[in-house]
């Protein structure tokens, strides 16, 4: 869903406002709503105070150019992958909301369409897709998920999308591909900025205020962004007609009226209501030019997103009930906090190639709260509850070199790193709807965590051999250690877990042949490395629903072996590509039941299932028919499976990927105004004999999307936004877990935004 708001451009008017706390409790409440219309007044009558002065035309870096795909710079033409840029002109004119609608903007991606977001290549998730910030690894350490809107993405330069498996390169988490979010810096001497307000559907405001300046060998920028909206709509409740002893739940009650998900085990007895949601970003780079050639940079991103759930409905009477056992989280949802750290320090030496990077990503705070079932169901919903918190922190550091000799050009590196993930699970905790609450002491309470460090080395050899061939040989060792799990749960002494060690060799083969000065053919072949994620190493939770979910220290890693061939034709007006990939995935790690509690709820654990095959086909076509009009158009056919499966799990068609992709657009220029209309059609995903039209089904859904804007002057120019102008109504689930959705429906956004 496309939040909506006001926008005003590239660099930025400094105005700082910071809270650096989330907000919880009543108080807070009132807070976040005063705070939303507080800020939004006072930048308005900032920008209206603002005189034009003469601000320079933002410069956006010549399209077409990747430093990611094989860590140097290369047009995309000649790159012998599948490689996309999403440029930060391209992010301004759609009036992307966040960083997975910029990712989205690329081939073969899939975004969900919650306010979180999450995104599917090929697919994979972000458990293996690498997704970094300035060459910072963005994946957390728990389970590798990304929270996309804590990436602020009106300080976005630009996004580089490499798909397929990058693993020789990048190591483990790059077996789909690689995704690498750029911001920005100055790069002109003297101050410029800019101030971005907006405001849309569900009462959704968002503003962003950026500043950045140059003297001499100096640079520096500030920025800061926050979004706050009331939420859109629903996550329905629904609760399973039968329990674990084929009883009925609902015995008693009126369920004439109630509808069934589309399994029909479980009726739909409510929903909880808005979820309201706020974010807030702000940071700030340092860099220094020691010569032309030498620079270093710091850059600091600190972000926190914390998310709650208002007025949840009952469909079983005309007032607020809910029939005995039916838990309060069911109509209540939760509330959940999350906050991070993000630093980096960058060498990079064009003359002698030498590129250093280090740098941490600190999820400081991360988790949420649900109600118990002493929760009333009275109109303040106030009560005890059950809190699960899971920090985890990374470092990484990364040095390479290149050489060139004769037709040969060389990078050889090292990188090294460290993953840590610590998780407690209170069983009570005295106010549900607040972070900070006071813990009081339980002998269900729960510790547990792990560690993980790796290192390795890689190399890759650029070998230009004639005028039209060109050959990348490369490979990469990884040697990953996980240690230090334990788990210390029911009062009982720590359980100490076991330590393990991996190494894997991933090598690279790829040539290019350019059959004219347009065509360039690919064909390339690699291994990728995995290793199992902390949380499927060492978690051990028993959900307040029922069920246990047990570690597994002896997952071995999954090795994914991939090939892809392609074309790439670049007529100056009008630009093709087309791919064909396959990959084969041994050891595939998924979740698998294992056996029933004395209750008769699942016991799951995460287990090497056997051997995962995906395959597919990609298209893009982009068109300039003049300087007024241009057209856009990319599908992807994609197919996953599990082929030969152990442990007992069902092989056949992954119903998690989308068979069809298919994504258009149209865009009007004409001096002042810009105009796109923009659509997508997603295939279903539904398992064989779901109903269709349903709760918890998947179908097929195709939205049309448009965005309007015009330059008043060179410093201000308003947009307006439709998403969803059919106000089709669909279903989907969030790739990173197992909640269904209902996509919104036709919203709107106004947006404004001036530069100097």
């Amino acid at each position: 869903m496309p939040d909506y708001l006001l926008t005003i451009n590239n660099q930025v008017l400094l105005c700082y406002f910071i809270s650096k706390n989330p907000v919880s409790k009543s108080k807070g409440d009132k807070e976040m709503k005063s705070k939303k219309y507080g800020m939004m007044l006072a930048v308005l009558a900032a920008a209206g105070g603002v005189s034009a002065s003469a601000a320079p035309v933002p410069v956006y870096e010549l399209k077409g150019l990747t430093v990611t795909a094989t860590r140097q710079a290369e047009t995309t033409k000649d790159v012998p992958a599948n490689v996309q840029i999403v440029t930060e002109k391209e992010i301004k004119d759609r009036n992307v909301q966040n960083a997975a609608q910029a990712v989205a903007l690329a081939t073969g991606v899939q975004v969900d369409t919650t306010v979180e977001g999450s995104v599917n290549l090929r697919g994979y998730n972000s458990k293996n897709i690498l997704v970094l910030v300035d060459g910072q690894q963005m994946n957390t350490a728990w389970n590798s998920t990304v929270d996309w809107n804590m990436i602020p993405v009106e300080n976005i330069r630009k996004v580089e999308v490499v798909s397929g498996g990058q693993s020789a390169l990048y190591g483990g988490r790059a077996v789909g591909g690689v995704i690498n979010i750029m911001t920005k810096s100055a790069k002109e001497n003297g101050v410029h900025g800019a101030v971005n307000l907006g405001y849309g559907s569900h009462n959704t405001v968002k503003q962003s205020y950026m500043a950045s300046g140059r003297k001499d060998r100096l640079n520096w920028g500030v920025f800061y962004e926050s979004k706050i909206t009331d939420g859109w709509r629903s996550y329905l409740s629904s609760y399973a007609i039968k329990n674990s002893k084929g009883k009925n739940n609902f015995t008693g009650v009126d369920t004439s009226s109630l509808d069934t998900t589309a399994d029909g085990k479980e009726y739909i007895i409510g929903d909880r209501g808005k979820k309201e949601v706020m974010s807030e970003s702000y940071g700030f780079n340092l860099g220094y030019d020691f010569t032309e050639d030498r620079k270093l940079t710091y850059k600091f991103t600190h972000s926190n997103y914390t998310w709650k759930y208002t007025d949840p409905r009952s469909y079983l009477s005309a007032g607020f009930s809910k029939p005995s056992g039916v838990p309060a989280s069911t109509f209540f949802g939760n509330r959940g906090w999350r906050v991070y750290d993000m630093q980096s320090l960058t060498y990079n030496d064009q003359k002698d190639k030498i590129h250093a990077h280090f740098g941490m990503t600190d999820y400081t705070k991360s988790g949420y709260i649900t109600p118990d079932k002493t929760v009333k169901a009275s109109r303040t919903f106030d009560g005890a509850g059950s809190k699960t918190s899971y920090p985890s922190k990374s470092w990484d550091f990364d040095l390479n070199k290149r050489w060139t000799a004769g037709s040969h050009t060389i990078l050889f590196g090292g990188s090294y790193g460290k993953d840590r993930f610590d998780e407690t699970i209170w069983k009570t905790v005295s106010d549900w709807k607040s972070w900070d609450s006071a813990v009081k002491g339980n002998k269900d309470d729960q510790w547990l965590g792990g560690k993980a460090k790796s290192w390795a080395l890689y190399i890759q050899d650029k070998w230009k051999l004639s005028s039209r061939w060109a050959a990348y040989i490369g490979g990469r060792y990884d040697y990953y250690e996980k240690y230090g799990g334990y788990n210390y749960y029911r009062g009982n002494a720590p359980t100490r877990l076991e330590s393990d060690s991996y190494h894997q060799f991933s090598p690279k083969l790829s040539a290019s042949y350019a059959l004219d000065d347009h065509t360039n053919l690919y064909l390339s072949f690699g291994k990728s490395f995995a290793p199992p994620l902390l949380y499927q190493l060492y978690r051990y939770a028993e959900p307040s629903y029922g069920g246990r979910y047990e570690p597994n220290p002896s997952l071995k890693p999954e090795t994914t072996t991939n090939w892809e061939l392609g074309i790439k034709k670049d007529l100056g007006k009008t630009k093709i590509s087309a791919d064909l990939f396959y990959a084969r995935t041994k050891d595939y790690i998924d979740l698998v039941t294992i056996g029933k509690t004395a209750k008769g709820a699942d016991i799951k654990t995460y287990k090497n299932v056997g051997e995962a095959r995906t395959h597919g086909a990609e298209l893009s076509v982009t068109h300039k028919f003049s300087s007024l009009w241009s057209v856009y158009a990319n599908y992807t056919w994609q197919l996953g499976k599990v082929a030969d499966a152990d442990n007992g799990y069902a092989m056949g068609r992954d119903y998690e990927i989308p068979r069809h992709l298919f994504h258009s657009g149209v865009t009007y220029t004409n001096h002042s105004w810009t105009v796109n209309v923009d659509s997508m059609f997603v295939s279903a995903r539904n398992e064989p004999g779901w109903k269709s039209g349903k709760f918890k089904s998947r179908d097929a859904y195709f939205l049309l999307n448009m965005d309007t804007a015009y330059a008043v002057n060179k410093n201000l120019s308003v947009q307006f936004s439709i998403y969803n102008i059919l106000d089709r109504e669909y279903y989907d689930q969030e790739s990173a877990s197992d909640k269904y959705y209902a996509g919104d429906g036709r919203t709107f956004t106004f947006s404004a935004r001036y530069s100097f």
